[in-house]
């Protein structure tokens, strides 16, 4: 008995040192960052846990930020390279305009010689100005573009004038038969509201019987003939509101504006005999043009469009005009001003 006793105690301590020294062995091995994790609670290990989560959302709005960033950039490069096109082609149609004008002009110069040649200078292209309007009341014609001006004499309604050199809002007025465009030749000034385009078959209908453009004169204004295929209204976001008037070529209308009780702002497109009934009068939805008038003057190939405004506003007018493989539309954006008392 006391043998077996003996043999066991030798054992056990081996088994106690073995267990040691595999325990010892097992931490020397362990990195410093298993150690630690070994020594951290559980609540610890949550925390960083969380920390790290937060780390990676910042990490990850970063780059999102950093992504939208660069695709405003990429945006903003494609809207500058379509400008830029768009400008070339604008500039490239207008050459083209130009050149087809000239090619056209010169064939037409050279049909004119052989059918009037004496009088091409003189004849066709000096009848190719002003325009064939009436006086819808009795009309002062004035020295200067001024009310207060003096008085040269009047028209009576109905009564029949070549006006051209449109400025400030005043007309330049000649005989019908007068052939050179100078101001010293002109009867005097009339102001622009005082004259229509179309004469009542009531007044003066003998005034209405013009003499029909033939031979050279005639080709040469269908060079600068231009249609009107839409007008339309719209009122924009800010409350600014756009007339826009789209023809099928580039063309340039004369834009003035009437001031007083009544205020207007009055296009007139020449060269063209374009008219819809649909345009007669046309509804607007906004608060600076009230009404849209357009009258149209098949003799003298003009067409008017009247913009009723609204009174006690001043208003800034832009133009712009826009160009498309379909389309070429000239823009005129209203801007209303309080004027200051």
């Amino acid at each position: 008995m006391s043998c077996r006793t003996i043999l066991i105690f030798p054992v056990l301590a081996f088994c106690l040192v073995w267990t040691a020294c595999t325990a010892l062995r097992t931490v020397d091995g362990a990195s410093p960052e298993e150690v630690k994790k070994s020594e951290l609670s559980k609540d610890d290990l949550w925390d960083q846990v969380k920390t790290l989560e937060k780390e990676k959302a910042v990490c990850q709005k970063q780059v999102a930020d950093q992504a939208g960033a660069l695709a405003l950039m990429k945006s903003l490069h494609y809207d500058q390279q379509n400008d830029l096109a768009m400008a070339n082609q604008i500039i490239s149609e207008l050459k083209q305009v130009i050149d087809d004008l000239n090619a056209r002009l010169k064939e037409l110069r050279e049909t004119a010689r052989k059918e009037t040649p004496a009088e091409w200078s003189h004849g066709a292209f000096a009848k190719a100005w002003g325009t064939i309007m009436y006086a819808k009341s009795k009309t002062n014609i004035r020295t200067k573009r001024s009310v207060d001006s003096m008085l040269r004499g009047s028209l009576m309604p109905g009564q029949t004038v070549k006006a051209d050199l449109l400025k400030d809002g005043w007309y330049a007025v000649f005989k019908i038969t007068e052939t050179d465009r100078s101001e010293k030749n002109a009867l005097g000034y009339v102001h622009a509201p005082r004259l229509l385009g179309i004469l009542p078959p009531e007044m003066a209908p003998e005034a209405r019987k013009q003499e029909e453009p033939s031979g050279a004169y005639k080709k040469v204004k269908e060079i600068f003939s231009v249609a009107v295929k839409s007008i339309r209204h719209r009122v924009q976001p800010g409350g600014n509101e756009v007339l826009l008037v789209e023809f099928d070529r580039f063309y340039v209308p004369a834009v003035y504006n009437i001031d007083g009780d009544a205020p207007m702002i009055i296009m007139d497109v020449t060269r063209t005999s374009s008219m819809k009934k649909e345009w007669s009068e046309i509804r607007t939805d906004g608060k600076l043009i009230r009404k849209i008038r357009v009258t149209p003057n098949p003799e003298a190939g003009i067409l008017r469009i009247v913009m009723n405004m609204t009174p006690d506003k001043d208003y800034d007018i832009k133009p712009t005009f826009y160009t498309g493989s379909d389309s070429k539309v000239y823009a005129l954006e209203v801007t209303g001003v309080t004027p200051e008392k």
